[in-house]
């Protein structure tokens, strides 16, 4: 998570865009639970239990307050006005109406803070490899003695892009899916404490589960990403050697290094697609078996009266709950697929945190801007205590040589 939290330091400055996002992921959240609630009046007028809602529909429009109560009351205030009037089939075409209302502006919500999310990933992409390049121009020469060409070249180009790929366009996963799941448990709680308590106890299962998977894949990540360096470094070396490994006819050589980098990376790589795969159907599997555990506790809840929920209101409850289960699965693929980018970013933050061991001295003179010529006026150098200059005087005027 400190990894990840620093990659998204690269966003800043948080002001333009968090606020704002902020703002259109709660309303698209809200409008997108709002559409299941909307199944409970819509079963009513089905099964012909329009009682409930009429007997508790005020009299008169109630006055404005920022509650869920309010737009609660709002609704059966209408809902009560176009049934006495319309009848179901006028009520009907309501609630329907309103189902449609709501997917709308939830679906438009989501777009906005999706288009915000692509900026904010731009920015992060563009700082981090700038960093990074800046990072390699300050370093000394005796750096690049110690580390692989190749190397740092999948670190500029491949780490960069599977932060992109892995980490920046998981932000939307990572931070809507668990305010949406809190949202559906919070209604949930209101319609009914002890089915959303017994459902609490056996989610921790699967989410234990999930955490190994994940970590599992991030170690696999570390060393893909490390032999993805080395394949790199391999590639470099012949390209720059091409001449010396065609006249010492060490081909075979060269091909065998080659060869054992890429067959590890092509391993490595299809375990990580296994273990990553298996991620999404188990968390769906586990969350269909609590649904399933659910229904057959809930029933029995019902069909005794101890529920304390209508037929209506259970399905409905059933349905919200089944709604957790697509965030939940977006939630646990986000997880699964951001270890390879966390290794990758742990890999571009190892070069930016490197302190340049060549520093100026704090009373350095600046040098000033080359206007007219470069003059050297009794330069000596000596090699040990062998003299190889003796007093040189050279002047070099500004365009020539």
């Amino acid at each position: 998570m400190r990894v990840y939290l620093r990659l998204l330091q690269f966003a800043r400055p948080y002001g333009d865009f968090l606020p704002l996002y902020l703002l259109y992921m709660v309303l698209g959240i809200f409008f997108g639970i709002a559409n299941f609630t909307l199944v409970i009046p819509l079963l009513n007028v089905l099964f012909g239990t329009t009682d409930t809602h009429t007997a508790d529909a005020p009299a008169v429009l109630p006055h404005f307050a920022l509650t869920i109560e309010y737009i609660k009351e709002v609704f059966n205030y209408y809902f009560a006005q176009i049934l006495a009037a319309k009848g179901k089939q006028g009520a009907l075409a309501y609630v329907c109406g309103v189902i449609i209302a709501s997917v709308f502006f939830s679906n438009v919500f989501r777009y906005l803070g999706g288009k915000l999310l692509t900026k904010v990933r731009a920015r992060v992409v563009q700082n981090l490899r700038g960093a990074l390049y800046n990072r390699i121009l300050d370093l000394e020469l005796g750096y690049f003695s110690n580390e692989r060409k190749g190397d740092l070249m999948s670190r500029l180009t491949n780490d960069v892009h599977e932060v992109e790929v892995s980490v920046v366009n998981t932000l939307t996963a990572v931070f809507k899916e668990p305010l949406t799941i809190a949202g559906f448990f919070i209604l949930l709680f209101t319609m009914s404490a002890k089915l959303t308590v017994f459902t609490l106890v056996l989610l921790p299962l699967s989410g234990g589960i999930i955490a190994s998977v994940a970590k599992r894949l991030r170690r696999q990540a570390a060393l893909s990403q490390s032999t993805l360096g080395s394949m790199l470094s391999v590639i470099d070396e012949t390209l720059g050697s091409i001449r010396v490994i065609k006249g010492f006819n060490a081909q075979a050589y060269i091909l065998g290094k080659f060869r054992t980098q890429n067959d590890l990376y092509a391993q490595t790589t299809q375990s990580i697609d296994n273990t990553r795969d298996l991620a999404s159907p188990f968390s769906e599997f586990a969350g269909v078996a609590v649904v399933a555990g659910l229904l057959y506790y809930g029933g029995s809840l019902v069909l005794s009266g101890g529920a304390g929920l209508s037929a209506s209101a259970f399905i409905t409850y059933i349905i919200l709950f089944s709604q957790i289960l697509t965030p939940a699965k977006a939630l646990s693929g986000a997880f699964s697929n951001i270890q390879r980018g966390l290794v990758s970013g742990e890999r571009v933050l190892r070069v930016i945190d490197t302190e340049p061991t060549i520093r100026d001295r704090p009373d350095a003179e600046v040098l000033p801007d080359f206007a007219q010529q470069i003059e050297l006026r009794d330069v000596s150098f000596t090699y040990g205590d062998k003299p190889v200059l003796y007093d040189l005087n050279l002047t070099i005027k500004k365009g020539h040589t």
